[in-house]
């Protein structure tokens, strides 16, 4: 286990949204996303980085640095 960056889709309550958190890589890269058990005062924490993060994601998206829009 190790942390990364990684896509979340559903993990922790999220979704489409790059953040870091614990994973098992394996020769093929993820393998499995491992979902923590965060009291009440991480939870808050991890909520306002994933909140940092996808503000940032749309002022990119809005400067049109890319389109992350799923197909």
């Amino acid at each position: 286990m190790i942390p990364s960056s990684v896509l979340l889709e559903g993990e922790y309550g999220y979704h489409d949204v790059t953040v870091g958190v614990p994973v098992v890589l394996g020769s093929c890269g993820v393998e499995q996303i491992v979902e923590l058990e965060l009291d009440d005062e991480l939870k808050k924490k991890f909520r306002r980085s994933v909140e940092s993060i996808q503000e940032g994601i749309d002022i990119l998206e809005q400067n049109g640095f890319f389109s992350f829009k799923k197909t």
